[in-house]
């Protein structure tokens, strides 16, 4: 009997990773967070400090990120700042080396002890990783700087804002002023934690599927990449700054699918992407008559242009204008308008859809008392979820784990009785080996890509990073989104296209063949759709009972929000992200996609955890997230409380920063004015110039090999974002043509043995 049926049978809760051994030795948000996403998913996570703790401790955050963990404090473990190196042109010196365990600590017995016994362990940086390697050679190893392994920042520490200015997200946020706009929200941190997630869930896969035990890194600056998704240049861009001034100020850019005010004097969203949308919304407001007028080519993102923009923006606010904002929901229930009003945190959390997804959730802290954090934010069919302990005291655990290393399951993981070999899980139960070839994690997996729009299809190309097969199918008239261009590549890069009219019998026959042979299947069909399809979750499961569907409904488990469409901005509008951005001016309309970024990063970790529970199983399991669960996930630390908890950080119109010594600055240059990052911490004051190019001009990103050049694409050449985890080696391709793999693919079909292969489930 394998250990999976055993626990089964004993009626034990059943968690994707309840047999995985965790040891994090990283600080601050990114790999604590990452970390804090396996112990949701049921792994045991001893956070190892130093004496003094991680020093994130002293922000509320903290018990959003390290929660479900255990700390300890091992004696004879020193730790260190990285030494600076002196010959290379970089950043000033005021930038403090990050900080890390020594490696001679690697030797004392109690963090060596765990290290041996551990499955995966994250690090602070590269040389940490070799250091950890030979005490741990069959764990997965996440590697997790802030810049990154190469170019002059390497060996550096840095801030979110530090990083947000350096790579783009600064200067790209829409405003009234030209410069950059401080975000009050360390997305590139919570973004960098989401993704060395699914890297260690995705070594965990490549441990049973494959037999090795990879290294790979995760910077905060791939965090910054990840939650800008689709960033691109065009040659012509390639020696021009980007305007950071809006003709919307921070309302929008496109003027159907932007702020408005109401007559009350409240804001809303209104989310009008499509053509459809637009028809309706004109409809709503009684202004039929600029369906098909000239001054209007090619609605709704034909409107970008600077002539149809200035034409319609003033009819559109003043007819916004003319009613309340509770008016204007009952008109748009009517006519299927996308629009969801502007919110508080506390208002998202009082809301009737905050409820039905269970996000209010609680622990209670011996030292603080009721203590809100974010919940976990997806859900996996057939996976029993951890209940939820509060963030562990310092050094709390310090002895049980003591204890563990000398008569319990660590003691196990290193004595020699099998369990150390069980952690590598190979094919044929040799333990997994660093030296095996570096295959990508998902060679051989297969994902079906249903999905339209932004999130959906996200998801399968960050599983084409991993080395994933990915046939996208579309529509005839293909994804509503490919009107987007650039952004469009971004979303879909690396995969197959053909183009399947699901309605008619023998595409469908073809769709069903494709299913058959998918590990995963994505979709995110508005509800009802998917059925008169023939795609439902019973119509796929009949098919291939064991792949891993994922479901994503913009509004999770609100039964009564089913039928509302989801986008975005929407959720930026409900979750509070916009109101606390604009602080007691307008609400400031992000322009980093922070749901429908966060959102497929959550639902292909969840994905990897299926596959990895699926080798040893044999089942297949419904991965569950929404735009909905994202709001806390995007905004962890911002959404934890408890009594006495210091507010927030709130922005402002065109906000620079929270005072003199976090702002960004304008300064004189011989070429014109230039913009710093100018931040004083404990360690110095630094001044890092503002990355005027976006992710894909950004150095940083460029050094560390996030960025593809693409000679040809359906909309010429370009440069766009690549592979974001260091270590694997798949190189991003374009986005497909719409049906361009038609006959490829067909041919594939006619091949004996393609259709519903997968490696072999572990015994």
């Amino acid at each position: 009997m394998s250990r999976d049926d055993a626990v089964a049978a004993s009626g034990a809760p059943v968690r994707c990773l309840d047999d995985v051994r965790v040891v994090e030795l990283t600080t601050g948000i990114a790999g604590p967070y990452a970390a804090r996403f396996l112990a949701d998913q049921g792994a045991d996570v001893v956070k190892v400090e130093p004496p003094g703790g991680d020093p994130y401790r002293a922000d509320p955050g903290f018990h959003a990120v390290s929660r479900n963990k255990r700390s300890a404090v091992p004696d004879g473990v020193e730790w260190e700042r990285a030494p600076l190196p002196a010959d290379v042109d970089g950043p000033p010196a005021s930038l403090p080396g990050i900080l890390r365990p020594t490696a001679a600590s690697m030797t004392t017995p109690p963090l060596g002890g765990l290290l041996a016994g551990a499955d995966v362990v994250f690090v602070p940086d590269g040389p940490t990783a070799a250091a950890v390697r030979r005490h741990a050679p069959s764990a997965v190893i996440i590697s997790c700087p802030t810049w990154g392994d190469e170019g002059p920042y390497a060996t550096r520490a840095g801030t979110p804002s530090q990083v947000a200015a350096v790579t783009g997200i600064g200067w790209n946020q829409i405003s009234y002023s030209e410069g950059p706009v401080e975000v009050v929200v360390p997305l590139a941190s919570y973004g960098a934690g989401m993704l060395a997630a699914m890297a260690a869930a995705a070594g965990l896969y490549a441990r049973r599927a494959h037999g090795s035990a990879p290294t790979y890194t995760v910077s905060e600056v791939s965090g910054s990449g990840a939650m800008q998704i689709g960033d691109f240049e065009v040659p012509e861009m390639a020696d021009l700054d980007r305007d950071g001034s809006c003709p919307l100020g921070s309302a929008g850019r496109l003027p159907v699918y932007r702020l408005f005010r109401a007559a009350d004097d409240r804001w809303m969203f209104v989310a009008c992407g499509t053509y459809p949308f637009y028809e309706a919304m004109l409809r709503a407001i009684g202004r039929e008559d600029l369906l098909g007028d000239e001054r209007f080519p090619d609605p709704p993102w034909g409107l970008l242009d600077l002539e149809p923009l200035a034409e319609i923006t003033p009819i559109l606010e003043e007819a916004f204008a003319q009613r309340t904002l509770a008016e204007w929901f009952e008109v748009f229930a009517v006519h299927d308008v996308p629009c969801q009003p502007t919110q508080t945190r506390e208002e998202f959390m009082a809301s009737a859809l905050a409820q039905a997804n269970g996000l209010a959730t609680t622990v209670e802290h011996p030292e603080l008392g009721t203590v809100r954090t974010p919940p976990q934010p997806m859900w996996i069919d057939g996976c029993d979820q951890v209940v939820l302990r509060p963030a562990p005291l310092l050094g709390e655990h310090t002895a049980e784990v003591a204890a563990e290393l000398a008569d319990g399951p660590w003691a196990a993981a290193t004595g020699g009785d099998g369990r150390a070999a069980a952690a590598g899980e190979t094919p044929t139960g040799e333990p997994a080996n660093p030296t095996a070839p570096a295959e990508a994690p998902l060679a051989g997996a297969r994902a079906v890509d249903l999905s339209s729009f932004i999130a959906g299809p996200v998801i399968t190309r960050h599983l084409a990073m991993l080395g994933a097969e990915v046939i996208k199918i579309e529509q005839p008239g293909g994804d509503p989104f490919r009107v987007l261009g650039p952004y469009f590549n971004g979303w879909n890069q690396s995969k197959r296209s053909i183009c399947l009219n699901l309605k008619d019998p023998a595409d469908h026959a073809v769709m069903a063949q494709l299913v058959a042979g998918a590990d995963v299947i994505v979709e995110n069909f508005r509800p009802g759709v998917a059925a008169r399809l023939g795609v439902a979750d019973a119509d796929l499961r009949h098919i291939r009972p064991d792949a891993v569907l994922v479901k994503s409904p913009g509004y999770g488990r609100d039964d009564s929000m089913a039928e509302v469409p989801a986008f975005d901005p929407l959720l930026q509008a409900l979750g509070g992200i916009m109101a606390a951005q604009g602080g007691d001016d307008e609400p400031v309309f992000l322009t980093v996609p922070v749901h429908d970024a966060a959102t497929p990063m959550i639902a292909a970790f969840g994905v990897l955890c299926s596959l990895y529970r699926r080798l040893a199983d044999g089942e297949g399991r419904t991965v569950r997230t929404s735009l909905t669960q994202t709001v806390t996930a995007a905004q962890a630390a911002e959404f934890v409380d408890y009594p006495g908890r210091l507010p927030a950080e709130l922005g402002g119109m065109d906000y620079r920063g929270a005072g003199p010594e976090r702002t960004y600055l304008e300064v004189p240059d011989a070429d014109g004015p230039e913009w710093i990052w100018h931040e004083t911490t404990p360690e110095g004051t630094s001044d890092l110039p503002v990355e005027r190019r976006g992710f894909v001009g950004s150095a940083v990103a460029v050094d560390n090999r996030h960025v593809v050049d693409l000679p040809e694409t359906e909309w010429g050449p370009m440069i766009q974002l690549g592979s974001l985890v260091g270590g694997i080696d798949v190189t991003m391709r374009r986005a497909p043509y719409l049906d361009e793999h038609r006959a490829e693919i067909t041919a594939d079909l006619a091949t004996p043995g393609r259709t519903g292969t997968r490696p072999a489930a572990a015994d």
